[in-house]
C-alpha cells in the first residue's frame, strides 16, 4: 500500500513533537540534578511513550530514494541551489573573513551591485540612525579613525550625516575598554554629525557597565541572527530571482543566522 501523504506528516510531526517533549523532560531532570543512571533511567522510561510507525517510515525513506522524488533534488544540486559558498569557502567562525563579507555587502561601492540598499535595511533597526538615507558614503574595513594603532575599529562608515562603527564578535569577547575607546573615537571624529557604535555578536547583548550609552542609543547591541533577519528583509523585497547578488545576500544569511 502507498504512504498517504499526509497521513505521514501527520505521523513525522508527532514524532518530533515527542522527541521534543522528552528534550525538555530531561532538562528538567539536569535541573533537579540527578545522578547519571536516574538521568538514564528516566529517560528510557520516557522513550518507550514514543510511538513510531516503523513501517510508515522505513515506506517514507524507500519513497524518497526513488527516482521521482531525487530527479528534482538532483537537478536542484546541479544549478547550484543546495551550494552555500560562504560555507565552503570556510569562513567557519573568523571574525576578520566575516568582517570582510559584511563591509562588501555594506559599501556603496562594492561590485555586488546592491548599492547603499542592504546598509539601508540596517539603519532602519539603529533608532539614531534609521531617518537617513545615504546615496555615497566611505566603508572601510580594520581602519584606525584617528590614526591610533591600538583601537582598530572592524568596519567604519563614514558618511556626511553619520559615523557608525561596527565592531564584530563571534567567539571573541571585549578587548579591555574597548567599546568605550570606541565610543570616544565616534564621538570626537564626528564632530557635529550623529554617531553610533554597534556591537555586533552572537547574543547580541552588552556589557551592563555601557548601560548610559545604550539608553542614549549611542552604542546598540545585534546578534548574528537579527542581522539575518535584515539580509533576509532585502533578498524579500528584491524581484530578481535570478539576481546572483540577491543569491549571495541570502546566502551570507542562511550561514550566520545559527550564531547565537
Amino acid at each position: 500500500m502507498i504512504l498517504n501523504q499526509f497521513e505521514f506528516s501527520n505521523q513525522l510531526a508527532n514524532f518530533f513533537n515527542d522527541w521534543k517533549r522528552l528534550e525538555q523532560q530531561q532538562q528538567d531532570v539536569v535541573q533537579e540534578q540527578l545522578s547519571f543512571e536516574e538521568n538514564l533511567g528516566r529517560f528510557l522510561k520516557d522513550w518507550r511513550k514514543v510511538f513510531i510507525n516503523d513501517r510508515q517510515l522505513a515506506r517514507f525513506f524507500d519513497q524518497y530514494q526513488s527516482d521521482e522524488v531525487q530527479a528534482p533534488i538532483l537537478a536542484a544540486q546541479q544549478q547550484g541551489l543546495a551550494v552555500n559558498v560562504w560555507q565552503t569557502a570556510g569562513l567557519k567562525n573568523d571574525e576578520v573573513r566575516h568582517s570582510k563579507v559584511l563591509k562588501w555587502f555594506l559599501d556603496c561601492r562594492g561590485d555586488h551591485g546592491q548599492g547603499n540598499a542592504i546598509l539601508l535595511h540596517l539603519l532602519k533597526e539603529l533608532p539614531l540612525l534609521k531617518k537617513y538615507q545615504p546615496k555615497r558614503y566611505f566603508t572601510t574595513e580594520e581602519c584606525c579613525p584617528l590614526g591610533n594603532q591600538e583601537s582598530r575599529v572592524d568596519i567604519e562608515i563614514d558618511a556626511d550625516e553619520f559615523l557608525l562603527f561596527i565592531e564584530i564578535k563571534i567567539n571573541a569577547t571585549e578587548g579591555k575598554d574597548q567599546l568605550q575607546r570606541y565610543i570616544d573615537i565616534a564621538q570626537a571624529k564626528a564632530k557635529k554629525r550623529d554617531w553610533l557604535v554597534v556591537y555586533l555578536t552572537r547574543d547580541g547583548k552588552l556589557p551592563e557597565k555601557y548601560k548610559f550609552y545604550q539608553e542614549q542609543k549611542r552604542l546598540i547591541g545585534l546578534s548574528w541572527k537579527k542581522l539575518a533577519e535584515i539580509f533576509y528583509e532585502h533578498v524579500n523585497e528584491n524581484d530578481d530571482v535570478n539576481s546572483r547578488s540577491v543569491w549571495l545576500v541570502k546566502q551570507f544569511a542562511d550561514h550566520i543566522k545559527n550564531f547565537n
